[in-house]
């Protein structure tokens, strides 16, 4: 299994969670995904969730998570969008030092210093189309700035959101990421998965892309984010709503869940963040049938190592 600074060390994680298993031990957790808030500063045109005025509490957040969880896991902060929490980056600078946080975010907002890593959602390098999509007519110029700002500051990386509307303009999209954003780490792209016509793919649309767009995509991108293109595009499923890892089998355990928790505003602990974002708040490790939908493909290898080590062992 590949390493990289994009995900966590799950090399190491796998032997933790399989020398903790065969010893009848809980596997300590290695990284926490805190969904801060459901409101948003941006009413972006493919966005699924309802804009709600829920925030987390700072209280809930320093002692129930960060004190509980941060001498050894990662505090993984997303929303709906973390910098409309005003107590929020105060906080993270001036707790850099105490604590490992990675951070979601549109940027539109300067995210803080002291950030181990950021994601940024940026869709497009057409200025007047992006700012209608996400509702500022000034989104793309701020974003654009601060995502230059942040990279000379810390691991950055830009999640673009693919879909019907936007795939052929990709390859003209990592050009422009490649040149304007100097130190990019990486750009991780992920597939709509709502029901608006607008943005699902049609059947001639994945034929398309994958004859067209993603060889052009495979001989522009840097390997990093080749690898991670690899792991969630390598089959036309993956572009089709529905079944996407039918590989993930559900007759085992997540394993990789169990050294994960995931908190909602009002500070209610579940196991899943892919699950959660679909609306399922999973307490246990057990697998859920959306498994099969909302996963990748590294998860899936993890699991897949670790049963197999594990049955060995038997």
């Amino acid at each position: 299994m590949r390493h990289s600074l994009y995900w966590d060390a799950f090399e190491l994680r796998i032997d933790e969670t399989v020398n903790a298993l065969q010893s009848n031990r809980i596997p300590p957790v290695r990284r926490v995904a805190v969904f801060i808030t459901d409101a948003c500063n941006f009413k972006c045109a493919y966005c699924n969730k309802a804009n709600e005025p829920r925030i987390m509490d700072k209280e809930i957040f320093e002692n129930a998570i960060c004190k509980r969880y941060g001498d050894e896991a990662i505090i993984h902060i997303t929303g709906g969008e973390p910098s409309v929490v005003s107590w929020l980056y105060p906080f993270i600078e001036e707790n850099a030092n105490k604590y490992r946080f990675h951070l979601n975010t549109n940027a539109y907002i300067k995210p803080p210093t002291g950030v181990k890593r950021l994601k940024i959602s940026f869709d497009s390098s057409d200025p007047d189309y992006w700012n209608l999509l996400v509702g500022k007519k000034d989104a793309f110029e701020r974003v654009a700035g601060n995502i230059k700002e942040v990279c000379k500051q810390t691991i950055t990386s830009i999640t673009c959101m693919l879909s019907r509307e936007n795939y052929k303009d990709i390859p003209k999209f990592i050009d422009f990421c490649q040149k304007e954003f100097d130190g990019l780490y990486a750009i991780f792209f992920s597939v709509y998965k709502g029901t608006n016509k607008r943005f699902v793919f049609a059947p001639e649309d994945i034929e398309f892309f994958f004859n067209k767009v993603l060889p052009i995509m495979k001989d522009r991108l840097d390997p990093e984010s080749l690898g991670l293109i690899e792991e969630t595009l390598d089959e036309k499923q993956r572009l089709i709503a529905g079944i996407r890892f039918p590989q993930n089998s559900p007759d085992e355990p997540c394993y990789i869940s169990i050294s994960e928790r995931v908190f909602d505003t009002a500070g209610n602990e579940y196991r899943c963040s892919h699950l959660y974002r679909d609306n399922v708040m999973q307490t246990t490790s057990d697998k859920h049938k959306k498994c099969l939908y909302g996963c990748n493909r590294r998860l899936v290898e993890f699991n897949k190592i670790v049963s197999s080590r594990l049955k060995s062992l038997i």
